[in-house]
């Protein structure tokens, strides 16, 4: 038994410092995200001219901020719970993809293909429509109680 108490310990000090990155990331993101708000506040005052390119920025850096406030959530929970909860998962892929659809699909992006913005586009239907059924089965789920 002194095994399995030993991976477990593992485990989590595994998840430990998978969080504690994560938490460093989400502070370097915040940092990020700050800078770019400043940003784009001195090129609205100085140039208009390269202001849709400062909100393209600060807008991917606060989606960014998002993405790692759900996946610090996804941990908790998952913590919490000792269970995978899919949903939470769909929704940090949702807002990861919902950022590079914003990023790659904005017309300040210069190295735009048709191929990458369709593929984008179906992989984010197809993980909206994956979330729509787990969803859905929750709610059936809950009927049935």
């Amino acid at each position: 038994m002194d095994v399995i108490r030993t991976l477990r310990r593992g485990e989590y000090i595994a998840y430990l410092i998978v969080l504690g990155l994560t938490a460093v990331l989400l502070g370097l993101s915040v940092y990020l995200a700050g800078y770019r708000l400043y940003e784009l506040a001195t090129t609205a005052a100085s140039s208009p001219a390269a202001l849709s390119q400062a909100i393209y920025n600060a807008l991917s850096d606060v989606f960014l901020v998002v993405i790692f406030v759900e996946l610090i959530d996804t941990f908790v929970t998952y913590l919490e719970k000792k269970r995978l909860i899919v949903y939470r998962i769909i929704d940090v892929a949702l807002v990861a993809l919902a950022r590079e659809l914003f990023i790659y699909l904005a017309p300040v992006n210069a190295e735009f293909k048709i191929d990458k913005g369709v593929a984008l586009i179906l992989a984010t239907a197809v993980i909206g429509f994956v979330d729509y059924l787990q969803r859905r089965g929750i709610t059936l789920g809950r009927r049935r109680r």
